[in-house]
Formats: C-alpha cells, structure tokens, sequence
C-alpha cells in the first residue's frame, strides 16, 4: 500500500477528530474528585434525593400528628319539606268525641342546619406506633439516597479510569506507530536495495496497519466512553481530563475500609418490618377519642331563613370508646404475613453485615495485587523492550529476520498496554476504597 495514502487518511482521521472537539464545548477535570464534586451539584439524582428525603420528612410530620387523628367535619343541610309526615293525636284534646284522632302535620318545612363536629384520638396505640414506622422510613430513605450517591460514583469512578486507561493506552500506540512505521521505511529500502522478499515488506506494512487500526478502535473507544462521562455528569459538553495513569505508580495499598451502608440499610429494613409488626398487634386495641357537636338549625314555614324563621342551637361533647373485634380476615392475614417478612430481613440482616466485611477486604485485595502486578508487569516490560532494541540493531545489521522483530516490537507494546491498564485498575481500585470511606 502507498505510504502517502496511508499518511493521508491518517490527516483526515486527524482532521475530523479536532472538528469533532471544536464543536463541543470542553470542560476540564484534573482529578476523581472534581468529578464527584461537580456530579454532586448537577446531576438530577441528587435533586431527586433531596425531595425524597422532604417526602419522607412530610411523611413522619404527618404520622405524628396523625396519632391523634384530630378531624373537625363540617356541615351544611337545607331540607324543604314538600310533604311533612302527619301524625295523629286523640281528638278530645280538640273537642273531638272520644277515640277519634285528628290528623296533624307537625314540625316545620323549612329547615337548615349548620354543624361543627370537633373531634380526636385521645388514645390510639396503632396510630402511635405508625408513627414510629415513618421515623424509621426517614432513616432508611436517607440511607438508601447515599447508597444511590456512592453507586453513581462508582459508574463515574469506573467510567474515569476506564478513559485514563484509554489515553495512556493511545500515547503508547501512537509511538509504536511511530516505530513501526521507522521499521516499514528501512524494511522499504533493504527491499529496494534487493536484500529480502516483497513478502517482508508486506509483512512490514501489516504491521504497521494492524497497529494505526488499533489507534482508530481506541479513538472511538475514547468517544463512546466521552459520551458516557457526558451521560453520567448530566451536561452537554466533553469533559477533558488531565490525569495520567503514570500518576498512579507510586500508590500503596489501604489497610481499611469502613464503609455500613448496605449492612446499615438491612438493619434499618429489618427495624421498619419489626416497627410494622408492632403496630399491627395494636391494630384491634379500643381507640379512645374526644367528641363533641356544635349546631344551629333554622326553622320556618315560609322559606329558609325568613324572617319569621326562628333559630335553634344545640351542642355536645363527650368520649367515645370504639372497638373492632379481632375477626377480620385481612388484619389477621397482614400481622402473619408481617412476621414472615421479619424473620426474612433478620437473616438477611445477619448476611448483609458478613458480605460487607468480605466486600470491604476484597477491595483492599484487589488493590494489593494490581499492585503486585504492576512491578512484575514492569520487569517484564523492562525486559521485552531490551529484547526488542537488540533485535532492532540486529535486523539493521541484516542478522536477524524481519518476522522476529515485529513479534519482538509486539510482545514490547502489549506489554507495555497491560501496565496501563493496571496502573488505571490501581488508580479506580484506590479510589473506590477512598469513596467507601468518604460515602458513609
């Protein structure tokens, strides 16, 4: 293939990719950090916690007055009595022979009726314990809001690291890109020069292919994990970041990690279920309450409120004892099904706290050995690229054949990949540790 065909789609690649970034708008990030801070002030997660935590707030307000149930039912009543009952007196009482009756219509036609009925719970024990439960759902929505925060964190965590790794990556491909295509030119002129087969040069030019080819995958690997940074951070531009993962070379392992939430949110489950069951064994208790009556009737034979109309009142207070026999099927049905569900979350409770402390020592583990392999993924780095210098000065001195040296230049540059990629695994696994300690 023509080398200046290849230059040029190299500068078309080059070209549409600096468009590609002009037309965005850039922000800048030096660091994990500023990633969570700005995620924190921006992204809608956290504004849907906020008002799930006043929806819980609101919840527990209400609860606590709502043990009292204070209620004042109103009323307004117009009747127009457009056929008034008769009733039957003795007729002596009017003149009338004895053991006749004459045929009354008593009382008026016209009545309104105005009602005030105040009232509340003065003892309700389920009411009471209904409270408790929506103090005990604050806790647990707050819990449940960070657990959502340190998860988006960790996608943003891996996401970060997953594109230091891609970069650094990038840097090393396009100085093997560089080399290879040294190699290609001197592979040119031996083959000029009449000293090897056009099969060489083929194979020199491969080599060269293969390696631009993986510089356009990781390009578009770049974009596409761009684009899911610009998801996770809610914002319509490219975030540009200036860490390297050479940054994350000298980074010792963490002893600790000190992170309850999930163990904390199972404990918290398992109070809201045992807070549930306690107060549906109150839920057949007598419910005292404080009652009273305050009214005023109009009565007239003309229309409402005529003139002629006269105006009665009448009021009550007093105390009222209700009690539902424990018969009904659902309430019972509910208080066993609540039960179950209780011993269900307390051994899940008992788990949770077990899975934590091997989740909290499996992070410091994978730390150690990316660590680990770190320094011995050097050493060998250390050794392929020696491997490879000789074998260049070899092939220059026509000693040593072509083959031998790309597999060389190969073994050189994956090597030196896989040490990228530890070094962002040591970068995310460090700072996934930092963010269990810091979101707790």
């Amino acid at each position: 293939m023509d080398l200046k065909k290849i230059n040029f789609a190299i500068f078309l690649i080059l070209i549409f990719s600096i468009c590609d970034v002009i037309g965005q708008e850039q922000k800048v990030f030096n660091s994990i950090n500023e990633i969570w801070d700005f995620t924190e002030k921006n992204n809608h997660i956290y504004k849907n916690s906020s008002l799930q935590t006043q929806l819980a707030e609101l919840s527990y307000k209400t609860a606590k007055v709502n043990a009292f149930n204070p209620r004042i039912p109103i009323s307004v009543q117009t009747i127009d009595n457009t056929k008034q009952q008769v009733s039957f007196l003795p007729g002596q009482a009017f003149g009338l022979p004895e053991g006749s009756y004459k045929e009354i219509a008593i009382g008026q036609q016209y009545l309104a009726t105005f009602s005030v009925q105040p009232q509340f719970d003065i003892i309700n024990l389920y009411n009471m314990k209904t409270a408790n439960i929506a103090k005990i759902n604050q806790e647990l929505t707050n819990n449940q809001n960070i657990i959502q925060k340190l998860n988006h964190f960790d996608r943003l965590n891996v996401v970060y690291f997953g594109l230091l790794a891609l970069n650094g990556q990038k840097i090393i491909l396009d100085q093997n890109l560089a080399l290879s295509k040294n190699i290609l030119n001197i592979t040119q002129n031996k083959y000029d020069e009449g000293l090897i087969r056009k099969q060489d040069l083929n194979e020199a030019q491969i080599n060269y292919l293969n390696i631009l080819d993986k510089i356009e995958q990781a390009n578009y690997s770049v974009r596409y994990q761009t684009q899911n940074l610009s998801l996770l951070l809610e914002v319509p531009m490219d975030p540009v970041l200036t860490e390297n993962v050479w940054d994350f070379d000298t980074i010792a392992a963490v002893d600790v990690i000190h992170n309850q939430l999930l163990p904390t949110n199972s404990k918290l489950q398992r109070q809201y279920y045992e807070s549930e069951l306690a107060a549906l064994k109150y839920q057949n208790f007598p419910v005292l309450s404080f009652i009273s009556s305050f009214n005023w009737q109009n009565l007239s034979n003309d229309f409402f409120f005529s003139k002629k109309s006269s105006w009665i009142d009448y009021n009550y207070v007093g105390l009222k004892l209700s009690y539902d026999l424990p018969t009904t099927v659902n309430k019972y049905t509910n208080l066993k099904s609540k039960q179950l569900q209780y011993e269900i979350q307390k051994n899940n409770e008992i788990f949770a706290f077990k899975e934590n402390e091997i989740r909290n020592n499996q992070m410091v583990i994978d730390l150690e050995k990316a660590i680990t392999q770190k320094e011995q993924q050097q050493k060998i780095y250390l050794l392929k690229k020696d491997s490879f210098e000789k074998n260049y000065d070899q092939y220059l001195e026509n000693v040593l054949p072509l083959d031998k040296l790309l597999l060389s230049q190969m073994d050189m540059m994956n090597s030196r990949l896989a040490l990228v990629t530890t070094l962002a695994n040591i970068g995310l696994y460090k700072h996934k540790i930092e963010l269990y300690n810091r979101v707790n």
